[in-house]
């Protein structure tokens, strides 16, 4: 009998010492600091037995995770959750449910419809730009925060929603079914006979393709030179800007990716084989992949970049889920640009320095546009 639970006693006490010796390794694999992991384990214990109010381990854990982020002083490092979370998936992915439709205020606080989506559900009703949104399921909208109003207007995919507006002093009711509508990036058209300009909004999963769709448009309509308009872009997907890259510069590196653990990466495209005269505009909102394709044109001299010194935004971010409402964005690498310029805090300085005095964006009022129009045809 002592035998056996001697036995037993030596089977337990190596077991427990196992059970330590692979404890104590999955803190040194974690992290070069166990005891700080261990203090903070301590500590969220202590709070949450003692704290003289109720707290959930999920609201603690999270704002763990907040502040652990914020310790980084990096501004492009976040924890996305709650209602942010929804807001940025519909951002990066540049696609909703709804009717397709963008709103706005009146000097009067009427809401009004400031533009209609092309194919959208909303066009297809026969909604357009300028009308006065009366009411949404029977709800006035008068007293009604725009907020309120796109919250009601958005819903189930499938399902309609009623609106009446006002048009010409006359009201017409609408039944529109929601859809998932993707929000346009890129616009076009020819300023003269030789002179074509794409204006991109932002670098999301389908601009590559409306970018290359504007471009084909505006050479089939006698485009021989181009102006591409990145003025107030806060950038984007990287992958969308190498595919435009690779649609209007020549064969060669555009970028490369530069990671802490030295695993670097190099993104070249092939080209095309003949550029054709190009200026491309940008302000100090001018961020991220917009500053990529800028850099391209500008060290690979393909181009010329006329406006103001860009935003100088040069770190690469990764979008890791962390459960199912909530994301992690967290920066993973430094890039660099064609030829391996730094432009983190930095930007891109214009080859043609000119500041912004006209209305942005308004082709009869936009001076630095116009810049880009007189340099052309020289």
């Amino acid at each position: 009998m002592m035998i056996k639970l001697r036995k037993y006693f030596l089977w337990l006490m190596s077991v427990i010492f196992a059970a330590v010796l692979i404890l104590a390794g999955g803190l040194y694999y974690m992290t070069d600091e166990p005891g700080a992991f261990i203090r903070f384990c301590r500590n969220f214990v202590i709070v949450k037995k003692y704290y003289y109010r109720p707290v959930s381990d999920k609201e603690l854990l999270e704002n763990a995770t907040i502040g652990m982020v914020k310790s980084l002083q990096d501004p492009h490092s976040m924890l996305i959750s709650g209602d942010k979370y929804e807001h940025f998936m519909q951002s990066i992915n540049a696609e909703y449910v709804g009717i397709g439709v963008v709103i706005g205020h009146t000097a009067e606080s009427k809401v009004q419809i400031l533009s209609v989506f092309p194919d959208s559900p909303a066009e297809a009703v026969g909604i357009q730009s300028g009308d006065i949104i009366q009411s949404v399921n029977g709800e006035a909208t008068q007293e009604m925060a725009l907020d309120a109003v796109v919250g009601k207007i958005k819903g189930p995919i499938g399902e309609s929603v009623s609106i009446v507006i006002q048009r010409d002093g006359e009201n017409i009711s609408y039944e529109v079914e929601r859809a998932q509508v993707s929000l346009p990036t890129v616009s076009g058209e020819m300023l003269t006979d030789d002179i074509g300009y794409i204006h991109i909004f932002s670098f999301m999963k389908h601009t590559d393709s409306e970018f290359d769709k504007k471009l084909s448009e505006l050479k089939a309509q006698g485009m021989k030179k181009l102006i591409i308009d990145v003025r107030m872009n806060p950038g984007g997907i990287v992958d969308t800007v190498v595919a435009i890259a690779d649609k209007i510069l020549t064969k060669g590196t555009v970028l490369s990716f530069h990671t802490k653990n030295g695993e670097d990466k190099i993104f070249d495209i092939h080209g095309v084989e003949h550029v054709m005269p190009m200026v491309i505009l940008i302000d100090k909102n001018s961020a991220s992949a917009s500053e990529i394709l800028a850099g391209a044109i500008q060290d690979k001299k393909e181009g010329i970049v006329i406006g103001e010194k860009s935003y100088g935004k040069g770190t690469v971010q990764s979008i890791i889920p962390d459960g199912d409402d909530s994301v992690l964005k967290i920066s993973i690498a430094e890039y660099r640009t064609a030829a391996g310029r730094s432009i983190d805090g930095k930007g891109i300085e214009p080859d043609v320095v000119i500041e912004q005095t006209g209305t942005v964006f308004q082709r009869t009022n936009d001076n630095v546009l116009q810049k880009a129009i007189d340099t052309l045809e020289k």
